[in-house]
């Protein structure tokens, strides 16, 4: 298996990882978030950088949370392992349909 590995490709990685033969994948923490409004209304979300989706949600760059109304704060926010996993967690926060049992949902992944 490893004489065929290096009849495949030609390339010897100069650092370990850097071969284009077997690529390293590194997972990036994400986040998951409960966003609330001057309006009273919630906004759930997940991404691998919230700060840089803060700003964006505050901004008006983000059409889904213009409806929230200004001054934009965070109720809740876990980190993740992957985003794979922020994302199955946002999902199923968004099933509840009620900020509540979203936040209390969220809270448990806390302990």
């Amino acid at each position: 298996m490893v004489a065929q590995l290096v009849e495949q490709c030609p390339f010897k990685a100069l650092v370990q990882g850097s071969s284009p033969c077997q690529p390293t994948t590194f997972e990036k923490m994400a986040w998951t978030y409960i966003l609330r409004g001057d309006s009273g209304r919630h906004y759930i979300g997940s991404t691998t950088n919230l700060k840089r989706r803060l700003k964006a949600h505050r901004h008006g760059q983000t059409r889904s949370t213009k409806r929230l109304g200004g001054n934009l704060e965070i109720v809740a926010a876990v980190e993740l392992a992957a985003l794979g996993e922020a994302r199955a967690l946002e999902r199923e926060m968004k099933r509840k349909k009620n900020p509540r049992l979203a936040l209390a949902l969220l809270q448990s992944r806390l302990r």
